[in-house]
């Protein structure tokens, strides 16, 4: 694809501005043309990768949106005895949160993101319950047990997760 010189500024960002296709921050030289797209490099061609603009978004919009949701399983929840735990994680600064599953839809969608739900047990004993030779888990870990499986994509969620026993009756 070609693209006159007269259609195009070469710029340099020292990062913040842009992401990579991999969500990872972009600093370097990069082409802005008169439609708004951004592209890495100085030359434009055929083969220049497109960039993601988070200029536009502004950096205190998307720290005001990046926030924790008030999460509380309804009566529904406790009849079935488990509920679904929604989790974010902000790859550019590592900040984690909890939203609802809306909130989840839209925040997981963004490239420098990364999600995971989390199958909540509420319904108790709280406590491992030995019986014999055997152990029947509780609740709080099999939630223990949750988190760290879900840290294979959210590095540091126990951390951020502290309260296994939360919402456990």
């Amino acid at each position: 694809m070609y693209l006159p010189k007269s259609k195009y500024l070469v710029k340099h960002t020292k990062g913040g501005d842009f992401l990579n296709p991999d969500g990872s921050s972009y600093i370097g030289p990069y082409i802005e043309t008169y439609k708004g797209n951004v592209y890495k490099g100085r030359e434009f061609s055929s083969n220049s990768v497109k960039l993601v603009d988070i200029r536009a978004k502004g950096e205190f919009e998307g720290s005001a949106k990046f926030k924790n949701d008030r999460i509380t399983p309804t009566e529904k929840d406790y009849k079935k005895g488990v509920f679904n735990r929604y989790f974010i994680q902000d790859k550019r600064n590592n900040k984690i949160i909890e939203v609802s599953q809306k909130n989840f839809t839209k925040l997981n969608s963004e490239l420098y993101t990364a999600g995971v739900v989390v199958e909540w047990t509420l319904k108790g004993p709280a406590e491992n319950i030995n019986k014999g030779p055997y152990i029947y888990f509780g609740a709080e870990a099999k939630n223990k047990e949750a988190i760290l499986e879900a840290e294979k994509t959210i590095k540091q969620l126990s951390s951020f997760v502290f309260n296994n026993r939360k919402f456990v009756v």
